[in-house]
């Protein structure tokens, strides 16, 4: 099992392009496989009475500067990602070939804007589900549905309170489109970056079957940055994907058969603590084997018999001493 890790940058370039450039840099080397940012025009957004239109306004910058970005990504062997917020957006991705595509919480319903990505030349959407109902979600799947489709879990909420995570909804879910091949279940983490939950909740939202995680990443959290409040420096997002890649190698590929798809190492295990069966007594050639007769006892034999139900009822074919294991050569029947 693999997982996706992308480095949440928002609005944290701050309009400007080297920071912009930086931020992709330590997404880069701090082990995210993809960077993601809001790509914003302001008219797209808010009406100029809205008590951030001005911010938005400090956040765009030239398509050259974004086509950049695309060419720096693959420069750095990393996925880049865009939030867009309608057509302008949208048509801009699609212009400097941006595949992957987050549709923001605030564009769950946009019907419209959901019918152009499904028109689009975009590949993958992820789905901000945070705050959406059911409803919306699957409304905004079957839009989508030749896309591939990430529903991503999780909102900001500055703070986002603990009991607010509501990581069970991830296993609900991964159970409700367990039969869409195309849909994936992530989480956006926004756990406090001083809290002790800030890889637990991750690594929970894993073990509850999420296999895509969103967790933002800032290049200083002193600096105070924009989206800096939930964030990671660059040195606590590597040890972030480590921990997880950990997590995920760590919950294994368990499959429903005797031995559970049991690895190599624990079959060895197996193997070095499983005790032999020895004779409790001397026996003799021809002797019916009834539980008394046998115990288990570690030993120095390479071929025992470690299953006391299969020297039950065997019939000794040589005489076996006390404490000498039972191997398969001694029985018959």
């Amino acid at each position: 099992m693999s997982i996706e890790i992308i480095a949440e940058l928002a609005q944290g370039f701050e309009g400007h392009p080297e920071q912009a450039r930086l931020m992709m840099r330590a997404a880069a080397t701090a082990g995210a496989d993809a960077a993601k940012y809001q790509l914003v025009f302001a008219d797209e957004l808010a009406t100029p009475d809205y008590k951030y239109y001005s911010l938005f306004q400090t956040l765009e910058m030239s398509d050259k500067v974004w086509q950049g970005l695309v060419d720096y990504a693959s420069e750095l062997g990393i996925r880049l990602q865009l939030d867009i917020f309608g057509s302008r957006s949208l048509e801009l991705a699609n212009q400097i070939g941006v595949t992957e595509i987050k549709l923001h919480g605030t564009d769950i319903a946009n019907i419209s804007l959901l019918h152009q990505l499904a028109a689009s030349p975009v590949s993958k959407v992820l789905i901000g589900a945070g705050g959406a109902n059911a409803g919306e979600i699957q409304q905004a799947v079957d839009i989508l549905l030749g896309k591939e489709v990430v529903i991503l879990l999780g909102y900001q909420g500055y703070p986002t309170p603990v009991e607010g995570n509501q990581i069970e909804r991830v296993r609900l879910a991964v159970e409700r489109y367990k039969t869409h091949p195309n849909v994936t279940i992530g989480f956006a983490d926004h756990a406090l970056p001083d809290s002790t939950l800030r890889y637990a909740l991750a690594a929970m939202a894993l073990g509850a079957g999420a296999k895509v995680l969103e967790k933002h990443l800032t290049l200083g959290r002193i600096m105070k940055i924009e989206d800096h409040e939930s964030a990671l420096n660059p040195d606590e997002f590597l040890e972030f994907s480590q921990t997880m890649r950990g997590c995920i190698a760590a919950l294994g590929n368990a499959s429903d058969t005797e031995d559970f798809g049991m690895t190599e190492f624990e079959k060895g295990y197996r193997t070095m603590i499983r005790r032999h069966v020895v004779a409790a007594s001397d026996l003799k050639i021809g002797d019916f084997i009834a539980p008394q007769d046998v115990i288990l006892k570690r030993t120095s034999a390479t071929d025992p018999v470690t299953d006391l139900n299969a020297a039950y009822g065997k019939t000794l074919k040589r005489d076996v001493v006390k404490n000498a294991p039972i191997t398969v050569d001694n029985l018959q029947g």
